[in-house]
């Protein structure tokens, strides 16, 4: 590949990131905005600045969501992932019911906001749902939290330790409901609860980037909200899918088994004499 060829492709990954980073930061505009003014809500007690970022959180799930999508099948945010490589598995998803088809089409390879913009409407009614069930524990582990800070270090820290964890689940259980939308909502909040915990490492991992995101994001919002929101979400994107991908797998293996049980069985038996 020449020179002139890889700059274009690191231009449309720059530009792709902008893009949306810039989306990003309108459709999570109440998380955005609580983390903005922080001071502003100093005056409140420490339980309800939790409970409302709690919910500003869940009512920015939907943008994830729809981020997760760009980044599952997107073609400038995986341009280091072959076209032969991504034709296959968009075969395997289209012939796979229980698991979504591309949400960016082969004619939207290139183009971010418009196809980001869809899948945000075709998702945010269920990923909204969703993220109303995952807000009560939130803001309960949150206000409880911040309750025990003053009284007991211990309990703090266990009720601290259970909210990471259900942030981490929350996350798990939007990817799975990005790769499996017709799935219940108790099936995707015990596949977050459960594959969390068995996938502990990745886990860590995951808790890891989003300490660092809320970290940035409090001391440089501004520039994290402009240029960092989308590469952050990329590499959380990469650890919840590692978290998912037996359930993909499993899924996959279920559907083409009897599939291939039928083919066998349609093929007539070899003689030998």
């Amino acid at each position: 590949m020449n020179i002139a060829q890889r700059f274009n492709d690191i231009s449309r990954v720059l530009i792709a990131f902008l893009l949306l980073d810039l989306a990003l930061l309108v459709a999570m505009a109440p998380w955005n905005i609580v983390m903005l003014l922080t001071d502003g809500f100093a005056a409140l007690p420490l339980p309800a600045i939790a409970a409302i970022a709690a919910g500003a959180w869940c009512l920015a799930a939907p943008a994830m969501a729809a981020a997760f999508a760009a980044y599952r099948d997107a073609a400038t945010m995986r341009n280091g992932e072959y076209d032969a490589e991504r034709d296959r598995r968009n075969k395997l998803y289209r012939s796979t019911a229980a698991i979504a088809d591309p949400y960016w089409s082969p004619a939207e390879d290139h183009r971010t906001l418009r196809p980001y913009i869809r899948t945000y409407l075709h998702l945010a009614p269920k990923a909204f749902t969703l993220s109303v069930i995952y807000a009560i524990p939130l803001a309960i582990l949150a206000a409880g939290a911040c309750a025990f800070l003053a009284q007991s270090a211990p309990c703090a820290a266990v009720m601290i330790a259970l909210l990471a964890f259900t942030m981490v689940a929350h996350l798990v259980s939007l990817n799975a409901m990005v790769e499996f939308p017709n799935a219940r909502y108790s099936a995707l909040v015990r596949t977050g609860f459960v594959f969390a915990a068995r996938r502990f490492p990745f886990t860590v991992l995951a808790l890891a980037i989003l300490v660092l995101y809320l970290w940035l994001l409090l001391q440089w919002p501004w520039i994290m909200l402009l240029f960092g929101t989308g590469l952050t979400f990329f590499f959380l994107y990469h650890t919840v899918e590692q978290i998912t991908k037996p359930v993909l797998m499993q899924m996959i293996a279920e559907e083409i088994a009897p599939e291939q049980a039928v083919a066998e069985q349609s093929v007539p038996a070899q003689t030998t004499v």
